[in-house]
């Protein structure tokens, strides 16, 4: 929700639910932002897509409160797999 490109890349029709999810998630403290196990994970979408390097297809960007913009590149390209979180 930190990320400086979030402003950007929001789509016109998803700003102000963009806009609340960012100020919930700022009024979390990082620890409860990177307590994800303990509790259920929330994301809201942009309205933008990205193209999957490998498939070619559209998908979704959203924002998550798990996700730090601080922490290494502040993105995660979530993947299902063995993290319940993704």
């Amino acid at each position: 929700p930190g990320h400086p490109l979030v402003p950007e890349i929001t789509t016109a029709g998803k700003k102000e639910a963009v806009e609340q999810y960012q100020l919930a998630a700022s009024l979390k403290s990082e620890r409860e932002r990177k307590s994800a196990g303990e509790k259920k994970v929330t994301r809201c979408n942009t309205g933008a897509f990205i193209i999957h390097p490998k498939t070619g297809k559209p998908l979704p960007i959203c924002i998550a409160d798990y996700v730090l913009a601080g922490y290494g590149t502040g993105t995660v390209m979530a993947v299902p797999a063995g993290d319940e979180r993704d």
